[in-house]
């Protein structure tokens, strides 16, 4: 049922005033607020902006630009003749997703990720869902289901992760990535930092070349730094990893590594085109050279023909050499830690020792979450998390056009997180200023870039909340004006 307009004032738009940036922003951000609180369902009309502007004492013109903040936000939805109604939140913060066990099934609840010790801290740091709002309604686990899950007795079950599991990510990898999968080639790892390590620890003895485009996953280097391996960076474009860059390093060294993450790029979220990989994987069969194909972030396309062309099929759906990874993380959420590898058959022995030798298996209550979950989710539910990214995509681009014209974002076609520079050397102080006296979390480039490049850069993930990445825009908007102050007075 609607609400009327005296609950509208007393409730939903109570405080509008105290909020910072003009009139039309700050009715706007209450109203985001009233709709993230669930204080009012999915389908409620929102009162007409003529009666909104006769209670709030504003223009008629500052009520309509409020609601149409709210619905380039995707938050509420304008219906000619009828009037501007709640939307269904997007996947990435709505529970009430039907699923096989049933709309009526009590939910599990999740652990949430550790707070900070600073509750008001926003953080785009991680480019992960922030929550677990978006999951579908699984069935509660039990101590008894726990248990048949690993065939009783002490619980470690395989090495190479539940079988289960490993038939629910055969089915995902075959039907939705586009690699025909058997369970008997996956193992489950806890993440895709561990699939990493695994690969690094078996293939690259002290001094081997691993080729990867710079930026990357910061992940990638802390491992191969453990093993004393040799990093060697090459440039990204809209068109994905520098297939030429790539033959030319390789050119110069026996048998490399090359890692690519071709789905979406970390961080700049590049897809890599079908001509560089037809390319790529011609360089790395005339220079010996191992494929490691991180597919964390497949299934995250955000546009419906890429820019550079037709996208690539995963480089291992062509090659059966190439080893594969990936995780739940950036599609489902971090916190459950189950990641996999899919590996030839005369490494996977290999692998598997060393996967015991590291943690003797995967936890078993992770891996029969994991199962349900992929499991419940459909078509329909992938539609939903790319639909909630792009407009989140969108909105933190065009916040960051609006209050920071200086910084260049690139467009990502894929992934949720953007790479944006700006017009400084590095951006290491600025980060860390904007962090301790603004309350907002990036990372700066020399987290991700291991040869020294590519320092005047952030990463910034808009897996958040609209409300969130507006007041995320604003503390960096704020930081940049004190950054650029104190660059002026000469002050550190």
């Amino acid at each position: 049922m609607d609400q009327d307009l005296g609950w509208w004032v007393r409730i939903g738009l109570d405080g509008w005033h105290t909020r910072d940036g003009p009139r039309y922003r700050q009715i706007a951000a209450t109203l985001a607020d009233t709709i993230e609180r669930r204080l009012v369902g999915t389908g409620v009309r929102l009162p007409a902006e003529r009666l909104v502007a006769q209670a709030l004492g504003v223009s008629r013109g500052t009520a309509v630009r409020a609601y149409d903040d709210l619905a380039q936000s995707g938050l509420v939805e304008r219906r000619q003749g009828a009037g501007t109604f709640v939307r269904p939140k997007p996947p990435w913060t709505h529970t009430a997703h039907r699923t096989p066990y049933g709309p009526d099934q009590p939910r599990v609840t999740l652990p949430a990720q550790h707070a900070r010790r600073d509750r008001d801290t926003i953080d785009l740091s991680f480019p992960v869902p922030a929550g677990t709002g978006h999951l579908p309604l699984v069935e509660p686990l039990s101590l008894a289901e726990l248990g048949e899950a690993a065939d009783g007795g002490h619980g470690l079950g395989e090495p190479a992760g539940l079988r289960t599991l490993r038939e629910a990510l055969a089915t995902h990898l075959t039907h939705r990535v586009g690699v025909a999968t058997s369970p008997d080639q996956l193992i489950v790892t806890s993440g895709a930092q561990q699939a990493i390590s695994l690969i690094v620890e078996a293939m690259v003895p002290p001094g081997r070349t691993i080729i990867a485009g710079c930026p990357a996953y910061a992940g990638l280097a802390a491992a191969v730094a453990l093993r004393r391996g040799r990093m060697v960076g090459v440039p990204v474009d809209h068109h994905g990893i520098d297939v030429h860059a790539v033959d030319r390093a390789a050119s110069h060294t026996h048998a490399p590594v090359i890692y690519v993450d071709s789905a979406a790029h970390d961080p700049t979220g590049a897809v890599l085109s079908r001509l560089r990989a037809e390319r790529l994987l011609s360089v790395a069969r005339r220079r010996d050279a191992l494929i490691v194909e991180d597919l964390s972030q497949a299934g995250l396309g955000l546009v419906a023909t890429a820019p550079n062309g037709e996208p690539a099929r995963p480089l291992v759906a062509s090659d059966t050499s190439v080893i594969a990874i990936g995780s739940l993380s950036r599609t489902f959420w971090a916190g459950l830690r189950i990641g996999w590898l899919r590996a030839p058959t005369p490494l996977r022995g290999r692998f598997l020792r060393l996967r015991a030798a590291l943690d003797l298996a995967p936890s078993v209550p992770a891996q029969v979450m994991a199962t349900r979950l992929l499991t419940a989710v459909d078509t329909a539910w992938y539609e939903g998390v790319r639909r909630a990214l792009r407009a989140r995509r969108d909105l933190l681009l065009d916040c960051l056009e609006r209050r920071l014209p200086a910084w260049t974002p690139q467009i990502p076609a894929a992934g949720p997180s953007t790479w944006v520079t700006l017009p400084l050397p590095e951006t290491d102080t600025f980060a860390h200023r904007a962090a301790e006296d603004h309350g907002i979390v990036v990372t700066p480039a020399s987290a991700l870039c291991f040869d020294s490049r590519h320092r005047d850069a952030l990463r910034l993930s808009y897996a958040a909340s609209s409300t969130t990445l507006r007041a995320a825009v604003d503390r960096l908007a704020d930081a940049w004006e004190e950054h650029n102050r104190r660059r002026g007075a000469g002050t550190p």
